[in-house]
């Protein structure tokens, strides 16, 4: 019997959806998205506001960017590869922050649900605990 630790590390819990399409693209294609792991999202979160003090006199700046082509660049797969449509990130940023931002958007709140950010950590626990038996033993 496999020990806990390696249960989790097997665990397939990265949640995808397919059959996405975006025509405005790629007419025909059907992409792959996947949500997160957790260290990727929670440097996603870290990263939205960036607060610097310049000097006592005059407080504190706080400025807060968007990565959402970021999010996107990782989350997007050819779905009969089930390769990275960008595997190299910074030309994935670089390609996506010239496209819709509507359709970027769209994309990215895709990722973020299928990363469960939206849920509080009972809703999470709550369906860890459901899905846990079905897993390999």
């Amino acid at each position: 019997m496999a020990s806990l630790k390696d249960q989790i590390r097997a665990a397939t819990d990265i949640r995808h959806q397919d059959d996405v399409e975006i025509p405005e693209w790629v007419p025909g294609a059907r992409f792959r998205v996947y949500g997160l792991p957790s260290g990727d999202w929670e440097a996603y979160q870290n990263s939205l506001t960036k607060m610097t003090r310049k000097d006592s006199a005059q407080g504190i700046e706080m400025s807060v960017k968007s990565r959402k082509a970021e999010i996107v660049a990782k989350g997007l797969y050819d779905q009969e590869t089930d390769e990275r449509v960008f595997p190299d990130l910074r030309e994935g940023i670089a390609i996506l922050s010239q496209r819709s931002a509507g359709i970027v958007n769209a994309l990215f709140e895709l990722i973020r649900h299928l990363s469960d950010d939206g849920k509080d950590f009972a809703q999470r626990v709550q369906e860890a605990e459901a899905g846990f038996g079905d897993g390999p033993s």
